[in-house]
């Protein structure tokens, strides 16, 4: 249910926030948050709800692990996180590891009993960042006393469904399984393992392993693959307002004039960055339309109730860049900078990794850079990203009272 302020605008009473999958764009994420945290703060709000998937998944932790201190310094803390990432911290160096990876898919090609190749890179140094640089014990301290409540998204493997395991004070009976989707909905503690098993990368990553709670019990890759932004289970874990906080705008891109633009045949870059859209973001944009339109039905009064169960007004907010090229256009410009000139090719020679996938990713066609910043754990882009972030949380939020949110319906 929903509360009144003394002026008589609406405060929800459980807000839950929604971080999609990002890589490395999650930067971007945790900037809107640095700004967005304290602003509900200064509206008497405090999020009761984070679902992530990947690196939401990951900031949704970070979030979760800090609910006990003041907004700013959640923010504070959350924006460290990001600020201490290198891509060594993620993946180990390719170099070492791009021989192995070979061998080991030749040998699957051969026939070789046992041995497979089962993700392009090594993420072992993501395993140890995730463990370490987060507080779980206060995390699991901060959920048993109802300070907030945690969902991480991942996808079964065995059973192509989504799972949403539930860090939940008051979880007791699961969720019924939405067959629609389909989501599976699992309570459990919420540990790295799942958080981990959520930014699995397909392909580039290899799936982990889950044994808790014992109805996860497989193998698991991101949450991405089939509920990137995870809107409908915040709503069906109780939210009455969400708050969206993504790396691509709630829309889909302009259609162009006939006749103009080049027309060039889509390269592999070009093709992928198609299929990434279609998996992480047309499925956000339908899903924050079809919020719109019940939120419309439910104002009007045409329609109230579906399957026997009332529809509710949930206000909402959402946070992304204004293009869906932005971020890939800034790791881009970050990249050239890097690399330039006398002191750019002694980095490469020094640090070949991110020089590597920017030659490798990094693109031509118009979304340039789109594949690269997912993978581009550079500290000038994660800075960069974080600065965006802030500006477009600023303009999201901008007007002249710090204490009423805009919200959505």
């Amino acid at each position: 249910m929903s509360a009144l302020h003394g002026d008589g605008t609406v405060r929800p009473d459980r807000i839950g926030v929604v971080l999609a999958g990002a890589g490395a764009r999650g930067a971007y994420e945790a900037g809107v948050l640095s700004v967005l945290l304290p602003r509900l703060d200064a509206a008497g709000i405090r999020p009761a709800l984070y679902v992530g998937t990947s690196a939401g998944a990951l900031n949704a932790a970070a979030l979760a692990s800090n609910a006990h201190l003041p907004p700013v310094e959640q923010a504070a803390a959350l924006l460290d996180v990001w600020r201490q990432i290198r891509v060594d911290d993620v993946f180990r160096p390719l170099l070492w590891t791009a021989p192995g990876a070979v061998g080991r898919w030749a040998g699957q090609l051969a026939g070789i009993p046992g041995v497979r190749l089962t993700g392009l890179l090594d993420t072992t140094p993501l395993g140890r960042t995730v463990r370490e640089r987060m507080d779980w014990d206060q995390l699991h301290v901060n959920v048993e006393e109802g300070l907030v409540s945690l969902a991480v998204v991942t996808t079964a493997v065995a059973s192509q469904r989504t799972v949403v395991l539930v860090d939940d004070r008051s979880a007791g009976t699961p969720l019924p399984v939405d067959d629609s989707r389909p989501i599976v909905y699992l309570p459990g503690r919420v540990g790295p393992e799942h958080v981990l098993a959520s930014a699995a990368i397909p392909v580039l990553f290899p799936a982990v392993l889950l044994d808790s709670p014992a109805a996860a019990g497989g193998w698991h890759v991101d949450g991405g693959v089939r509920l990137n932004a995870p809107l409908k289970p915040a709503l069906a874990l109780g939210a009455d307002a969400v708050v969206v906080v993504a790396t691509h705008p709630a829309d889909h891109p302009a259609v162009p004039d006939p006749g103009t633009g080049e027309h060039i045949k889509p390269d592999v870059d070009d093709a992928l960055v198609q299929l990434m859209d279609a998996a992480l973001v047309d499925r956000m944009v339908e899903d924050l339309r079809t919020l719109g339109k019940v939120n419309e039905l439910v104002r009007t009064g045409r329609q109230r109730r579906s399957a026997g169960r009332p529809y509710t007004m949930i206000r909402w907010l959402f946070f992304g860049p204004p293009e869906r090229h932005t971020l890939g256009a800034l790791a881009v410009s970050c990249l050239r900078r890097r690399y330039r000139g006398p002191a750019g090719a002694w980095r490469t020679i020094r640090e070949p990794d991110l020089a590597l996938l920017g030659r490798f990713l990094a693109g031509d066609g118009p979304r340039q850079g789109d594949l690269l910043s997912y993978l581009f754990f550079d500290s000038d882009f994660i800075e960069a990203a974080i600065e965006r972030g802030r500006e477009d949380a600023g303009e999201v939020l901008a007007g002249p009272d710090p204490e009423v949110v805009p919200w959505r319906t």
